[in-house]
């Protein structure tokens, strides 16, 4: 059996979602609600012709919206949405995984997914049934607070289901484009990682030329069909935590067309473990998405086993091609593909 892979819903898995929300649901709440209204329910929030609405909402407004699924062998087996509220809060819509594949840590990267479509956003908010416990459990967990309550769940007076409403800071970190002044601090956010690597080793002169002058990523270029130049575009990102130090990094770029590749992420060893480096991922894949990229790829090192880990987690697959760098490090390459 192989891990869930998440990812973004298409038309095709909106069946797949329905009978996931309506399984979950009656699991859920045929206790506390009654299986009939449970039923009610589930016809009018989560009908084809709602999923419909929800999954053309995400696909228009990639930069406000986002609509997941997760995947195992090919089956539907978790969904979860959320969308850019006001003062950029994030609002969690709803996050449901089928009975058999709960307490699994899928929950969890679920919920990194949807904050990290959303990196600079500072509050996250959502409503849950008051009698849901292990719902309020993980939530709690994960830093969610009850804020308010009332009896209009959804923004549906009608269905009078009770609700808490949670909320969670998220870290105040501000993403932002790379400037050639980041270029120190940026050395030594590789030189941090790669400090765990024996045998790694930062070379600003000949390995790392895009580090000394970070700013001017979208300079760089490619040769064209016609022997002209051709912008890469793509952006150079990075994240600065709350007292404006850069703390993570990543790029893209488009080698060419409908292909995006993903360089330079590094996290810094005392932010890990938050999610960050897979809140940068989608959001990088957002952007490609709307560069018109049909496939994301990535070079990774092969002693990078931690950061295959994270790749294989987001749907990345080994293509099975190497390449060797031959630079000061003796750098040996794998190469990843991710359809977009």
């Amino acid at each position: 059996m192989t891990a869930p892979v998440i990812r973004p819903v298409r038309q095709a898995d909106l069946p797949a979602v329905r009978d996931v929300l309506v399984r979950t649901w009656h699991a859920t709440y045929d206790e506390a609600l009654g299986a009939a209204k449970v039923a009610e329910m589930t016809a009018r929030w989560h009908s084809p012709e709602a999923l419909l609405r929800q999954f053309e909402e995400a696909a228009g407004q990639p930069d406000h919206r986002i609509f997941l699924v997760a995947e195992q062998d090919r089956q539907v087996i978790a969904t979860a949405s959320a969308h850019l509220g006001p003062e950029g809060r994030v609002e969690i819509s709803r996050i449901y995984i089928l009975p058999d594949f709960q307490r699994g840590g899928l929950g969890r990267r679920l919920l990194h997914s949807l904050l990290g479509a959303f990196p600079a956003a500072r509050r996250a908010r959502l409503e849950v049934e008051p009698r849901n416990a292990r719902a309020l459990a993980f939530y709690r967990r994960h830093g969610f607070q009850p804020v308010s309550s009332g009896l209009a769940c959804g923004g549906d007076a009608e269905a009078g289901i009770a609700h808490l409403v949670l909320e969670a800071a998220l870290p105040l970190w501000t993403l932002r484009p790379a400037r050639d002044e980041d270029a120190q601090d940026l050395f030594g956010l590789l030189a941090l990682c790669f400090a765990e690597y024996p045998g790694c080793y930062v070379d600003p002169h000949e390995d790392l030329p895009d580090l000394v002058r970070p700013g001017h990523w979208l300079e760089r270029t490619r040769p064209g069909p016609d022997g002209r130049s051709v912008p890469l575009g793509g952006a150079f990102l990075v994240l600065e935590d709350a007292r404006g130090r850069i703390c993570a990094s990543i790029a893209y770029d488009l080698p060419e067309p409908g292909t995006a590749e993903l360089h330079r992420l590094y996290v810094r060893p005392d932010c890990r473990r938050q999610g960050i480096a897979a809140r940068l991922v989608l959001h990088v894949e957002a952007l490609a998405r709307s560069d018109e990229a049909r496939r994301m790829i990535l070079w990774s090192d092969t002693r990078f086993t931690s950061a295959h880990g994270l790749y294989g987690r987001m749907g990345y697959e080994a293509s099975g091609a190497t390449r060797d760098l031959g630079d000061i490090s003796r750098t040996s390459e794998y190469h990843f593909i991710k359809m977009l």
